[in-house]
């Protein structure tokens, strides 16, 4: 539970942040923010959602430059980088996913435009000409559905407008960072406009590749190369019709990154260079009709093409690792019908379609791996996933009913068809490398291959063909009350489904006379689907408070929540049906509870100066959660993790498996907190100087579900020193601050800034093994200065 002196210690801050603004005295007020978030345009005061939004402005204060840079801005939010892959992790309230292959399913849910993105890289990782970002925190059952069990991310882009506008921007910082954003509006004719943006990123990484390695010298890991543009159409012929329209580019060539144990020094011994092209096309429609009884049709359609191949080596992991090639599509359909805003029942229904297709092919090179002595080592592992398939189907409908002027009330339910397949998918080993090339399968098991006898052979290691379809009902139910014109009420309960997700199939080593085998020919596509990892669910109690206070100076938004979850998604161990033996692979934990409170406070403190306070306080633990240790396993004879020899589990191991019920999520820190200052001093010139800061505190974060902490002396050798907070991050306040200057014309701005001022050292990916515990880091100190050209 909550320590009862962070709990006191919020509850000042809270007291503080209320009271404080009774001194003051102004008519000035806060900027009203206008959000999507239930599928029509409202204030977010009036918005009765657990939600975070930022327009433009305050992108751009917080130098916003891509999805990482959100860390710290909305309550329970937390964001991590797939450094090696280049894909961002989020996590809402504890609860995301690490796994963001072909082979996974994020736990938040990411919108373009209205348009569901299944795969977090490309349009997600640069932030250029956007109108809005809205973090929705809490499941999105009914609205969005698809994979929302945590929340929801959407992103709205800039559209274009009846009116000339361009700017342009150059950034240069640390690390010989250097950036360029540019966008340029035009009208065509009355009814027609285009937008055209773009943005370039540049910068050399921190990841030092170093000696042994042969390839000392080269471009450091973490090396950043992207570029990103987008054409937008907005076609306007009446009043009735508008059609939107857009195509996105995103290329990727840095270097991905890899682990090192030393957040300062930053080095590896890699045992490849990184080599990252990754290249996205995106197209987004909208097309919205209005009926003379202001009855609304939308249709929101999307396509993405995707393309991957990348190379690294890490130190920690000993091997060598190559995307040869990854594609992915997707398509969505979406039919929307509502009818007008000003109706004392407002309803919203749509029917929903998306597809999704994937391949890949993934080598690992080893330097060893057991086969037997005479056939030597083992220097090739290749997943090949050639046809990996999803199909989801849904039909929505949410309506809200005005009881009286104060109370509403508002019912949702979402149905959601899922299919997933996966044809000719198998896993190979061999005792030899093939480099890029095809690969010869010369024996059906590794049975076959240790009886053959023979040199340079490779065979079958896991055949994954498999299909599994689910199906799911997700419900909305919600009370609002207007207390006053300033205060607003609202009590809801949610639930959220996430479908199953495929995973490698049976081991193809197996003797025939243990039980079924996997062959080429003939796959054990049901053995198989026994393996796969079943839907996760969640309920939800909300809640939650929006206010207007001080005249429209300040607003305070807060929320108590309630989540429980049933077999959620983790990986972990299961005994194979067949085989009874101790399988590690995706499965689900029995159950895990997450509750907490979340507020936001913005307070016009004098006419030219605003305080933005932000925080939550989290308890999120898994109730029940038998598996196997993934990140601590010990190697053979070694004594830590092994639970029958020379370590006393105290009742935790039990046959290999753990009990770690009581533990508490990965990325679920207890305390968040942030606090930032502006204040706008205008000049005798008529320009405008704006100083800014923003601290950031988290406090003590796992991240494993393990929660091992510290790892004793003598752990895998009689000279192992050990490790402190090797699973934790420990608690940091991160400072962020700046100083603008705006010409009198608002033509034209420079600012200074620094990030991370006390160059904090923070973890958030791991790599442990025997000795030592390999790292990811997130940016140490960055500075730079940001020149803005608006053109008239």
């Amino acid at each position: 539970m909550l320590s009862n002196y962070k709990l006191n210690a919020l509850s000042a801050v809270i007291s503080a942040a209320i009271t404080l603004p009774a001194l003051a005295a102004g008519s000035y007020e806060l900027e009203e923010v206008v959000v999507t978030a239930t599928k029509r345009t409202t204030s977010l005061q009036d918005t009765p959602l657990a939600i975070s939004a930022f327009d433009e402005r305050v992108l751009k204060e917080n130098h916003v430059t891509n999805i990482y840079d959100l860390r710290g801005m909305a309550p329970s939010l937390q964001i991590r980088s797939n450094g090696d892959h280049g894909v961002p992790l989020i996590f809402i309230r504890g609860q995301g996913t690490i796994d963001q292959t072909e082979a996974g399913d994020q736990s938040v849910a990411f919108y373009t435009d209205g348009v569901f993105s299944a795969r977090s890289q490309g349009s997600t990782a640069m932030m250029y000409d956007m109108e809005r970002v809205e973090v929705l925190r809490g499941p999105q059952g009914t609205l969005f559905g698809r994979n929302s069990t945590a929340g929801a991310v959407s992103l709205i882009t800039a559209k274009p407008k009846d009116e000339f506008e361009a700017n342009v921007s150059v950034l240069l910082g640390s690390r010989d960072r250097h950036e360029l954003r540019f966008m340029l509006n035009t009208p065509v004719t009355d009814n027609w406009a285009l937008r055209f943006a773009g943005v370039s990123d540049e910068q050399d990484g921190e990841t030092d590749i170093v000696s042994p390695s042969p390839f000392a010298g080269e471009d450091n890991y973490g090396t950043k190369d992207m570029l990103s543009y987008r054409l937008g159409s907005m076609f306007t012929p009446n009043e009735n019709i508008s059609w939107f329209l857009s195509y996105e580019k995103f290329k990727n060539q840095g270097t991905g990154d890899v682990t090192t144990p030393d957040g300062e020094d930053r080095e590896n011994v890699a045992t490849a260079p990184g080599e990252l092209d990754l290249d996205v096309d995106s197209f987004r429609t909208r097309f919205d009709y209005t009926f003379s009884n202001d009855m609304m049709f939308s249709y929101i359609g999307g396509y993405t093409d995707m393309s991957q191949t990348q190379l690294y080596g890490n130190e920690a992991q000993g091997d060598t690792r190559e995307t040869v090639s990854s594609g992915h599509s997707a398509t969505q359909h979406e039919i929307q019908l509502k009818n007008s805003d000003d109706k004392r029942f407002r309803w919203t229904a749509g029917l929903f379609w998306f597809e999704e297709e994937n391949d890949i092919r993934f080598d690992m090179r080893h330097s060893s791996w057991g086969f037997t002595a005479a056939d030597g080592p083992v220097t090739l592992s290749s997943f090949n996933q050639p046809d990996r398939t999803l199909e989801s189907k849904s039909g929505y409908v949410q309506g809200t009913f005005d009881i009286t002027e104060n109370w509403r009330v508002t019912a949702g339910w979402r149905r959601t068809d899922d299919t997933r397949q996966d044809q000719g998918g198998r896993s190979i080993d061999c005792n030899y490398d093939h480099g890029t090339g095809p690969i010869n399968i010369d024996y059906p098991s590794r049975a076959a291959a240790d009886a053959s006898g023979m040199s340079d052979i490779c065979f079958y290691r896991q055949v994954n063909d498999m299909k599994d379809s689910w199906s799911n009902d997700t419900y909305l139910a919600r009370l609002e009350w207007d207390v006053s014109d300033d205060i607003m009420l609202f009590l809801s309960y949610a639930t959220g489904w996430k479908s199953g997700v495929l995973v490698d199939g049976r081991d193809a080593n197996t003797d025939p006379s243990a039980g079924p085998l996997n062959t080429n020919d003939n796959p054990n596509i049901a053995a198989n689907n026994s393996l796969i990892q079943q839907p996760e669910e969640n309920d939800s109690f909300e809640l939650g408070m929006k206010s207007s206070l001080l005249d429209g100076r300040m607003t305070l938004n807060a929320n108590l929540f309630y989540m429980d979850y049933t077999d959620m998604q983790v990986t972990s161990a299961v005994i194979d049906p067949v085989t009874t033996e101790s399988v590690l692979t995706k499965t689900n934990a029995g159950s895990a509870t997450i509750q907490g409170l979340e507020f936001t406070m913005n307070f016009a403190m004098t006419e030219n100066g605003v305080l933005t306070l932000t925080g939550s306080l989290l308890d999120a633990t898994y109730d029940e959660y038998i598996g196997s240790e993934t990140n601590f396993n010990s190697e053979a004879g070694l004594q830590w993790n092994d639970c029958g020899t020379g370590r006393d589990p105290a009742g935790g191991c039990v046959d290999g498996l753990w009990d770690f019920s009581g533990n508490t999520l990965p990325n679920a820190p207890e305390v968040m907190l942030s606090l930032a200052y502006k204040h706008d001093f205008i000049l005798s010139s008529g320009a405008t100087l704006t100083p800014r800061v923003r601290l950031t505190y988290q406090d003590d974060t796992y991240l494993t579900y393990e929660n091992r902490g510290d790892r004793p002396a003598g752990s895998f050798s009689a000279t192992d020193p050990g490790e402190t907070d090797m699973d934790v991050q420990e608690a940091y306040t991160k400072i962020d601050a700046s100083v603008g200057y705006t010409n009198q014309a608002g033509t034209w701005d420079l600012e200074l800034y620094v990030n991370n001022l006390t160059d904090e050292q923070i973890k958030q990916e791991l790599n442990i093994g025997p000795v030592e515990t390999f790292v990811g880091w997130a940016p140490s100190r960055e500075a730079g200065v940001r020149f803005s050209y608006n053109f008239d």
